[in-house]
């Protein structure tokens, strides 16, 4: 189990370090998590760090009540979002949450992003959703980011960012950065006309406001 729990760190640390190499995230805004197979635990990184300052062992692992197990700095304000999404889904595997321009500013126009790409529908499975406004770090929050999920694989939080999960922390990382190209060609699209939703899923959203 300590090997599993070492590379869930090390993961964690990698996937932290490359959100922020991408420009996901800032400073030590945002987190991400894995989940540690065939236990009870999950790693975390830690709050208000900056993401180059971060070492493996500065990870944060804790169990499924939310309690620190390992580690010498406090979790993530959002481990009960973390906490709630992998007890909703047992099939996810990683969590990343972003503060992406391009989503964000989605969010913070109180949208969604319709299914408009390809790729966005089979990797995301659908719309991105919009989770409605809860302060960050309560257990609201956790509940109406599961509910915007669904069966998906990311949403939008309002005011807020994206969450993105996968079955690997890294297939979370790519479907937040394929939210961020939704976004961008959502947001272009109004320049041009609006957005058209992808052939095959129109009449679902035949007569709605995109």
């Amino acid at each position: 189990m300590e090997t599993m729990v070492l590379e869930a760190m090390k993961e964690v640390l990698r996937t932290g370090q490359e959100m922020a190499r991408r420009g996901l995230v800032a400073g030590s805004s945002g987190n991400c998590s894995v989940r540690v197979p065939n236990t009870d635990l999950m790693v975390i990184t830690p709050t208000s760090i900056e993401y180059d300052l971060l070492l493996q062992e500065d990870m944060c692992v804790l169990n499924t009540a939310g309690e620190l197990v390992q580690g010498r700095y406090k979790p993530s304000i959002e481990i009960s979002m973390h906490l709630a999404i992998y007890e909703a889904r047992p099939e996810v595997g990683g969590i990343v949450h972003t503060h992406q321009q391009m989503a964000t500013a989605v969010a913070v126009a109180g949208k969604g992003i319709p299914p408009i790409l390809e790729e966005q529908v089979f990797q995301l499975l659908g719309a991105v959703e919009l989770a409605d406004y809860a302060p960050p770090g309560t257990r609201e929050l956790a509940d109406e980011a599961v509910a915007a999920l669904g069966y998906r694989n990311a949403c939008l939080l309002a005011h807020h960012g994206v969450v993105a999960v996968g079955a690997k922390i890294r297939d979370a990382l790519l479907h937040a950065e394929i939210v961020e190209r939704a976004a961008a060609v959502y947001l272009m699209s109004h320049l041009v006309g609006g957005p058209k939703v992808v052939p095959f899923m129109a009449a679902e959203y035949e007569g709605k406001d995109l």
